[in-house]
Parts: C-alpha cells; sequence; structure tokens
C-alpha cells in the first residue's frame, strides 16, 4: 500500500466510507459517523491494530463465553447488543473484559508499527472503564433534558486529549 509512514497519510482517511472486517477473513469497516469528531481516530487506529491480528482475534472470539456461543447468530447478537441497556443474560462486568482484551489486541498492533498510534485507542479504553458509549451518552443527555444543540456541539467538539 504505503511505502512509508507519515502523518499526511491522513488524508487516506475516509471516516464516512463503508467497508466490510470480519473474523472470517473478510474486511468490513463500518462507518465511523456515529464517532464523536475528536475520536475519529479511534477507530481507524483500533481497525489498524487488528488488521495484523486476525489470527489472535480470532482465538479470542472462538474461545469466548461471554458473548458467543450461546445460541444466538451475529444478527441477533448485534440486534440485543445494541439496546440501551445489556440484556440481562450477559455480564457487563464480563463483555467490558473481552472487550478490553479486543482493545489490548489492537493496541499491540499498532505498538508493533512503533509509531506512537496506540494513543488513539484511549477513548476506548475510557468507554469500556466507565461502561458507556457515545450512543449512550446521547440517550442520557437527551433523557436529562440537555439542549440538542448543546448535544451536537458536544458532539463536534474538537478538544483531543493526548
Amino acid at each position: 500500500m504505503f511505502a512509508g509512514k507519515s502523518i499526511d497519510d491522513i488524508k487516506y482517511l475516509r471516516p464516512f466510507k463503508f467497508i466490510n472486517l470480519t473474523f472470517r477473513g473478510t474486511v468490513e469497516f463500518r462507518s465511523i459517523c456515529t464517532q464523536p469528531i475528536k475520536d475519529s481516530m479511534c477507530v481507524a487506529a483500533f481497525h489498524l491494530g487488528l488488521k495484523d491480528k486476525l489470527d489472535e482475534l480470532e482465538w479470542l472470539i472462538e474461545e469466548d463465553d461471554v458473548i458467543y456461543h450461546k445460541g444466538y447468530t451475529a444478527g441477533e447478537l448485534r440486534k440485543l447488543l445494541i439496546q440501551a441497556e445489556i440484556p440481562k443474560q450477559f455480564n457487563q462486568k464480563e463483555i467490558c473484559r473481552l472487550s478490553n482484551d479486543i482493545v489490548d489486541l489492537a493496541s499491540a498492533g499498532l505498538e508493533e508499527r512503533c509509531l506512537g498510534e496506540e494513543i488513539f485507542l484511549n477513548p476506548l479504553y475510557e468507554r469500556i472503564k466507565n461502561h458507556t458509549n457515545p450512543g449512550k451518552e446521547a440517550l442520557r443527555s437527551v433523557r436529562e433534558g440537555i439542549n440538542i444543540e448543546k448535544i451536537i456541539k458536544d458532539y463536534g467538539k474538537l478538544d483531543v486529549k493526548v
């Protein structure tokens, strides 16, 4: 792809492009338009970090008993896990542990590149620690009566913490 790696490579980031990554050997990068603007690099870094760790990711999924191997199809799991609250048949603490393991795998892949890109995964670690995500935060803000303009403004902030 690229002979060298540099900050200029950012021009190739397509944050609203759908590409398809599965553990079955296909690539599926979903649109990151659902991420706060300040966190859009975390998705690209996550995928890039996992790119060379697909065997380890496949092993994690094959060995998992937290989400997978409970009789649900991938589509059914998606519908269950995109709800505002995690269904009772899943252990939230264990889901966070598995999520952390996967982000750790992505971080290891980035560390091998020796470019310091693993810092872009910090928002994911923060979400795991706080058991939240951007969608959940938006719903919480709406429930608390926060003005939609403020929610949009917060979503578009560029105050990147490094």
